[in-house]
């Protein structure tokens, strides 16, 4: 199955201008994001760390942990996202094996980020 089409049809998809902001770091998560469409640049302290396309998965730690937003996303171009609450996720994660792996993917994509984010800047 393709990846994508678990969301491209869903009626409930939200749209955000170039821009826009998603979620603002510190911010409290109740939900993931799956871009059907765009880029979102994700940032940290207003410095960019990273840039998801289609396909791509964000908010996603601040989920698994119950945590406050540790990035900021903003659209780079006109960007549809389907938005998955915990429950939705967690229900998603035991049903749909590619799910759960691009979930784990852009996990450790995130976590790499950062971690070279916090080595830049220790190198100043």
């Amino acid at each position: 199955m393709n990846f994508l089409s678990l969301f491209r049809h869903r009626k409930d998809l939200v749209g955000y201008a170039p821009g826009e902001v998603i979620y603002a770091q510190g911010a409290p998560a109740d939900s993931l994001f799956v871009i059907v469409a765009g880029e979102v640049e994700l940032s940290l302290h207003g410095k960019p760390i990273a840039m998801e396309g289609e396909g791509g998965i964000i908010g996603e730690m601040a989920l698994l942990d119950s945590a406050t937003r540790n990035s900021t996303a903003t659209a780079r171009s006109v960007v549809e996202l389907a938005k998955l609450d915990r429950i939705q996720f967690q229900k998603l994660i035991g049903e749909n094996a590619e799910f759960a792996l691009r979930a784990m993917t852009a996990l450790a994509n995130r976590l790499r980020a950062v971690d070279k984010f916090i080595v830049a800047s220790l190198d100043k």
